[in-house]
This record gives C-alpha cells, sequence and structure tokens, in this order.
C-alpha cells in the first residue's frame, strides 16, 4: 500500500521540479492567472410538442387552404398551414399523395387582399411538368390552334377564370421577383425516373410516345437514357424542342404554306383501312392496292411502298416556304381556283391589291356595286367524313374596298329601319286588336251588373272545361238518355225575357 500512496501524492507547484501547462506559454506572471471556468451553457428547454390535427375519417389529412405570408425582406411569399399539418415556410408538405382520394394538389390559387389572382401551383408541386399537369385543362393533352400554336385550354383557363383576378396595370416588382421565382421551380424539375413520365412532357420526348405526324429533327442529340426494366431495351431521351411537327401538302397550304419542289418527306403516314360493311354480313377491310404491287413497292423502301398504297408524306416546317398567291390584274380581275373561290385561309393568303371584307352583306355590296368580286374560303365545318366549306365574305380590289364598306353600312341601316317598320306595324296590330275586343267588351255587358257579368264568365268556362272532358266521358254519356241531355242544356240556357230586357234598356239609354 505505500507505494500506491506515495504515487498518489500531487506535486507543489511552488517547486521548481514542477512546470505546469500555464508556464510554458512564455510569460513569468502565466501561472498566476487565473483561468475562469468554462462550463457548457444549459441546453433550452424543450419547446411544447404541437399537438397533432385529429383525423376525420372520410377527410384527406391534407389542406385545401391556406395562407401566405409575405416576407419582406427577401420579397417573397412562404406558406403558413396553422389548421392540418402545422407546418410553416414548408411549400412541399402541402401537397397530397397520390393515394390520397379525397385531395388532389392540381390548381394552387393565391389571392392577395386586392381580390387578384394567380396561378401558384409550380410552387407547391412536386412533379409540375410529369404528373400534375396532366390532370389540368391548360395540360399537354389539350388541343392547339393550329394557326398559332396556342393551347386551347391555357387561353380558356385565362380568359374565363383568371380574367376576372388579375391586376390590369403593368406587374410590380413584387409580381416579378414571384414570377421568375415560379419560372425557375419549374425548370429545376429534374428529369424524370420511369417512361410513363416521359408521355406528353413539356421538356423531355421519348421515341415511342411520339405522335403520327411527330418527328425528330436531323441530327438531333439524345439528353440520357431510361430503361423500362432491367431486361427492356434502352431508350434515348431527346429534349421537346427537338420535336417538330410535320404536315402534309393540304395542311401546310392551309395555314398558307408550299413545300418546296423537290423535298424527300421526313415520313409517310399508312393509309387508312376503312371498314365497309359486306353484302354477306359482318364486316371486310378495304386494301387499295393489290398484294402484287405491295411486293414490287417493297423493293424500293418502305416510304415509296406506303405512298404507293395511298399514303400521306408528310414534310416539316424547314421543307416549306411561304405561298404567294397571285395578284390581282390591273383591270379589277380577282384570280380564283376551279371552284370560283379564293382560298384565304391566313391573312398572307390574301392577293396582292386585293382585300378580304368578311361580312355577310360584302356579295350584295359588291353586286350594286358592279365591281369584280370573289366569295372568300376562310376553312371547312366537319360533321364526321363529310366537311363543308364555310364562306366568309368576299375579296374585291383593294381600291373598291372603302366603296363596299360604306355600301354595306347602308345595307345596314336599311335592315334595322325595316325591322324597326315591321316592330311599329305588328305593335299597332296587337294594340287595335285590344282596343277591338274591350269595345266588344263593352257592347255585349253595357247594361249587366258585375256579378250577372262574373256568373255568365263562370257559365263559359264550365262549358269550356265540360267540353275538354267529352272524350272521357264517353261511357257514362251513353247511359244518359236524350230527355236529360235536352233538359239540362235547356236549364243552362240563358232566359229570353233576360235579353229583351237589357236590350230594352240599351235602346232607352242610347235613345
Amino acid at each position: 500500500m505505500s507505494k500506491y500512496e506515495n504515487t498518489s501524492i500531487t506535486p507543489d507547484p511552488t517547486t521548481p521540479s514542477f512546470l505546469s501547462g500555464r508556464s510554458r506559454l512564455g510569460h513569468p506572471n502565466a501561472t498566476a492567472y487565473n483561468v475562469p471556468s468554462m462550463t457548457a451553457p444549459l441546453p433550452p428547454p424543450p419547446l411544447p410538442s404541437t399537438p397533432k390535427a385529429k383525423t376525420i375519417k372520410g377527410e384527406s389529412p391534407y389542406p385545401v387552404y391556406w395562407v401566405e405570408v409575405l416576407d419582406i425582406a427577401q420579397q417573397k411569399w412562404h406558406p403558413v398551414d396553422p389548421l392540418v399539418t402545422g407546418t410553416q415556410w414548408r411549400p412541399r408538405a402541402l401537397e397530397p399523395p397520390a393515394s390520397d382520394k379525397e385531395n388532389s394538389l392540381t390548381y394552387a390559387i393565391a389571392f392577395d387582399e386586392d381580390g387578384f389572382a394567380r396561378d401558384v401551383t409550380r410552387r407547391y408541386a412536386k412533379a409540375y411538368n410529369s404528373k400534375t399537369k396532366r390532370q389540368r385543362i391548360d395540360g399537354p393533352i389539350s388541343p392547339t390552334v393550329p394557326s398559332s400554336g396556342i393551347n386551347t385550354g391555357e387561353r380558356w383557363l385565362r380568359r374565363v377564370f383568371l380574367r376576372h383576378y388579375t391586376a390590369p396595370d403593368f406587374p410590380t416588382d413584387l409580381d416579378q421577383i414571384e414570377l421568375k421565382e415560379l419560372a425557375a421551380l419549374e425548370g429545376a424539375e429534374p428529369m424524370p425516373r420511369n417512361v410513363q413520365d416521359f408521355k406528353d412532357h413539356p421538356v423531355y420526348a421519348l421515341e415511342r410516345h411520339l405522335r403520327r405526324n411527330e418527328v425528330l429533327l436531323p441530327g438531333a442529340q439524345s439528353t440520357g437514357t431510361v430503361s423500362a426494366g432491367s431486361k427492356a431495351p434502352v431508350e434515348r431521351i431527346y429534349r421537346r424542342k427537338d420535336v417538330v411537327v410535320a404536315r402534309s401538302h393540304e395542311k401546310w397550304f392551309r395555314l398558307g404554306r408550299v413545300v418546296k419542289p423537290g423535298e424527300e418527306p421526313v415520313k409517310v403516314l399508312p393509309p387508312n383501312k376503312r371498314k365497309r360493311s359486306s353484302k354477306f354480313g359482318g364486316e371486310r377491310i378495304s386494301s387499295p392496292v393489290s398484294e402484287e404491287e405491295n411486293d414490287e413497292g417493297d423493293l424500293f423502301g418502305d416510304y415509296y411502298s406506303l405512298a404507293k398504297q395511298g399514303g400521306t408524306p408528310l414534310y416539316t416546317p424547314s421543307q416549306t416556304d411561304l405561298y404567294v398567291p397571285p395578284p390581282v390584274s390591273p383591270s379589277g380581275k380577282i384570280p380564283r381556283n376551279k371552284f370560283g373561290n379564293v382560298e384565304v385561309y391566313v391573312p398572307s393568303m390574301i392577293p396582292a391589291g386585293g382585300a378580304h371584307i368578311p361580312h355577310e352583306r360584302a356579295a350584295q355590296a359588291a353586286h350594286i356595286l358592279g365591281i369584280d368580286y370573289a366569295p372568300a374560303l376562310t376553312g371547312f365545318e366537319w360533321k364526321g367524313r363529310k366537311g363543308t366549306a364555310r364562306i366568309m365574305g368576299v375579296v374585291v380590289p383593294e381600291g373598291a374596298a372603302e366603296g363596299v364598306r360604306a355600301v354595306i353600312d347602308g345595307l345596314v341601316d336599311m335592315e334595322l329601319e325595316e325591322r324597326e317598320e315591321r316592330r311599329r306595324v305588328e305593335v299597332w296590330r296587337m294594340w287595335r286588336v285590344m282596343l277591338r275586343g274591350l269595345r266588344i267588351r263593352e257592347r255585349v255587358f253595357g247594361g249587366v251588373g258585375d256579378e250577372e257579368e262574373e256568373e255568365e264568365e263562370e257559365r263559359v268556362d264550365e262549358g269550356e272545361r265540360g267540353g275538354k272532358k267529352k272524350d272521357k266521358g264517353k261511357g257514362k254519356a251513353d247511359e244518359t238518355t236524350e230527355e236529360e241531355r235536352f233538359d239540362r242544356e235547356m236549364a243552362d240556357a240563358p232566359s229570353d225575357v233576360s235579353e229583351e230586357f237589357y236590350m230594352d234598356m240599351d235602346d232607352g239609354e242610347g235613345g
């Protein structure tokens, strides 16, 4: 025990044999410095736990409305949901999962204190382009206008819904910051991971999802690869901007463009096999060419074979030029097609030196002035497989356009005057009928009291109701005798004495 006690003795700091850590600092008074105690601060008290919101059976555990708070320092809107999820500054926590059948984040519309609204769905949707946009009316499935390429669903959403809640003046700095933030969120969305999400994606595209009239630009480079499974082949991912719409000769002509001479089609659509009813019953599929012609066409490639079978060749926009129609002759003669019309599908197809007047009275006005004109064919109205030409106005020489418009204004004014005159004549006729009825009523009931007049009207009404029920009571009417019917009619008949008495009073009063 003695050797352990010697080792446990603490050395004296004043003896020179002991050198503490502070004596090695190089300062003579380092050992006399009192080092304060460095104790760790106490941990903060735990925050009170937020009570978990109670889930109601049949309702979604995610909110359908919440508030947004403006961070003035950063000029940014942050969501706060104190009722359902109890979260704040967490926009992605408010989107319900796909398994939630009671709630779906398809539209998120934010209203400010002035009553204006803005679509802020991109702030809260995790996969806006690949999943959320499919369920919206302005999504990729919505058709587009061929002439302008505008999404019809997006145009409807802006015009019908957001038009009444959009600020009419110029956007403020805060609005511009918010719009840039939403655009950045949409652009920062990662690439989809499964094949199905690539369908109709606004940024990426797969070759398997291209429509019949869509093709890839020559030299398009892939941005990645994806596979549907471990055993499925690897597919290339392309940018949506490298996908163009190819159209036929007729479609390009209706857009005011023509295919350049000598251009090869980028794609040939196979002919549609229509089902026709057979005379022996059932249905049969008609084929435009025979098997020998099909074998001969295969020797020259698929495109030649499909074109020979009646396929439709397609061309890209780079293979077309702007259509230039023949101009109006110096004598004012309008160029026409074989049907006697001028095809004006787009404004650029109006002949040089001519003017299009889209008015129903334009042809009549041009005929009155005695100038040359041609009906303007602006499109077709399709009902099933049958198309009807839509004629809207006429094409006249540009120098006579003002005169035609002036005559149209005169014709419209004359039509309004005739309509007003017919209305005035009809009002006069109705007044004449009413006054004539009042005079007849005054002559008939001139000396009759109010009570007798009411009885007479009730008797007439009962007679009318009895006439309507005559068919229903045929069986009972056959049982009554002719004498009973005569007695009943005589009982309801008016008295001749009273009529003569009233006539004498009328004569006496009138004399």
